[in-house]
């Protein structure tokens, strides 16, 4: 089975991406993901840079993938997935890091349990009266580059972004229109489908949040109740 991640990393480093990248590297040589894998690094709006490259060189099997920036974070994850396919792919933010050991051992258990759907470590049930559907949330997700490819929008400008995340037509939404049911994978208290995200304990935004495999912006304070 072949496994990948994609991370972001913007302009280069510039604007606090550089101190973000840090974070992501330091907390994943802490916690260590358990298996081998590739590592795509999207280089968004900026070409990689043989200091990016060595930056970035500590990960197992590096790859340099240079993006236009067009739709930002979204758009590179679709880029990624279409230049590097694999079996599962896992896509993170820049602002992603992560909290506890064997977290990618975790990620494919769950996709060899429960199948090609899309899956997170945080999820949200939504607020329809404000246009947000029930949603895996876009920083530390994961599915195979084959369902992936077939999500039909292409994200190419930033305000997509959100309809991609939480929309009607977003890719939650799309897959399980497709049949297929979006799984939430946390570290101790198993997997829950999305519809019963908000009763994982310790999970987003519940007590302490330990059962996070993975955190990013939103869950660290301050808290917002809509993303």
């Amino acid at each position: 089975m072949r496994v990948s991640i994609v991370y972001i990393f913007p302009n280069g480093g510039a604007n606090g991406y550089e101190e973000l990248a840090f974070r992501f590297l330091q907390t994943y040589h802490e916690h260590p993901p358990g298996m081998d894998h590739e590592s795509i690094i999207v280089c968004n709006g900026t070409p990689a840079s043989e200091e990016t490259k060595f930056y970035f060189g500590s990960l197992p099997n590096p790859v340099f993938l240079d993006h236009d920036g067009s739709g930002y974070d979204i758009g590179g994850f679709q880029a990624a997935s279409r230049a590097h396919p694999a079996d599962m792919m896992v896509f993170f933010g820049s602002t992603a890091y992560f909290k506890h050991a064997g977290w990618l051992v975790r990620m494919v258990q769950a996709f060899q349990t429960h199948g090609d759907t899309v899956y997170g470590v945080m999820g949200n049930q939504g607020q329809l009266n404000v246009g947000v559907y029930p949603h895996i949330r876009t920083t530390g997700f994961w599915l195979s580059s084959a369902l992936f490819n077939q999500y039909p929008v292409q994200v190419t400008r930033p305000e997509q972004r959100y309809e991609f995340e939480h929309g009607a037509t977003g890719l939650t939404t799309w897959a399980i229109q497709q049949g297929r049911q979006p799984w939430i994978v946390s570290k101790d208290a198993g997997d829950w489908v999305l519809q019963a995200c908000d009763h994982i304990p310790d999970g987003f935004h519940q007590g302490s949040q330990e059962n996070l495999l993975v955190g990013d912006r939103l869950s660290r304070p301050p808290y917002y109740p809509v993303e």
